[in-house]
């Protein structure tokens, strides 16, 4: 998966880096900061899955940056499964005043600019947001990504952390960090927490 989606990138760099609205994201990136990146959705079916609402914050330094981030909702879709009210707690009533899911998105790629991603399991997000950009805009996202359980992962194989287990859920990797889990199944709490995953174990501050 990680070829094959470098391999698009690289198309992409190709066929869409000269826009001028967009030039920008296919620039190399130069500097500190990355995005932690989560969204919830009606589905974890990549082909049904409906954005709901999008939540990012900076980690800048090896630092979550609270005071910077952006969360959006997402006009409710016309399918909205029971199932997934009972995980993220979001009822039409609470995406009524939501905006449409390309003006949502829109707004992320301004937010995340050409910075680098981080994620729980990123490339179901990235894939979702593929699913939406590439009809409208020819292109998918462009940022190099960081997966926090991949991360994890080599952690545990080189022994840097002995003391865990290999239990990769959310929660579960977050318990072994010893950091809080943020408001679980809101789209800004967990791109906090997966932000302050990534920062405990690359030996930063939160």
């Amino acid at each position: 998966m990680y070829i094959r989606r470098h391999i698009s990138r690289l198309r992409d760099r190709v066929a869409y880096g000269r826009q001028d609205k967009w030039r920008h994201l296919f620039a190399p990136y130069v500097g500190d900061e990355l995005v932690a990146l989560d969204m919830e959705t009606t589905s974890m079916d990549v082909k049904q899955a409906e954005i709901l609402s999008i939540g990012a914050v900076i980690i800048k330094a090896n630092r979550v940056k609270t005071s910077e981030q952006m969360q959006v909702t997402v006009n409710a879709p016309e399918r909205l499964p029971a199932e997934s009210v009972k995980v993220h707690m979001l009822r039409r009533i609470d995406l009524a005043d939501g905006m449409p899911v390309e003006q949502a998105i829109e707004s992320l790629l301004k937010f995340v600019g050409n910075r680098p991603l981080v994620g729980y399991y990123i490339a179901y997000d990235l894939a979702v947001l593929d699913k939406y950009m590439r009809p409208k805009l020819g292109f998918g996202m462009p940022n190099r990504s960081v997966d926090v359980v991949s991360l994890f992962r080599r952690r545990l194989a080189s022994r840097a952390m002995h003391d865990c287990e290999m239990r990769l859920g959310f929660e579960d990797i977050a318990e072994q960090l010893h950091i809080p889990v943020v408001g679980r199944h809101s789209a800004i709490g967990d791109a906090v927490t997966t932000a302050l995953m990534y920062v405990k174990m690359k030996g930063g501050r939160s």
